[in-house]
């Protein structure tokens, strides 16, 4: 438990971010790539290990949108 705790300090001195923050942000990250491509948000939401509404909450908390309307502005700058 010792070389946990002082795992999980060390990656936060280094990036500024607890290691699950930093997961989250990664697998949110990944899922622009997925709803770009055309997947529906309910499977990104599966492939980056969350439930749809979780999906949902996380995407706008993180990104200040729901990932419907990053979709719809992503298709609108491809015109």
């Amino acid at each position: 438990m010792r070389n946990s705790t002082s795992l999980r300090r060390a990656f936060r001195a280094e990036t500024g971010l607890p290691l699950s923050e930093w997961r989250t942000r990664l697998r949110l990250n990944h899922s622009l790539t997925l709803l770009e491509q055309g997947h529906m948000v309910s499977a990104v939401a599966a492939w980056v290990g969350f439930s749809t509404n979780g999906y949902i909450l996380a995407f706008r908390r993180y990104f200040g949108q729901t990932p419907g309307t990053y979709v719809r502005n992503w298709e609108n700058e491809l015109t």
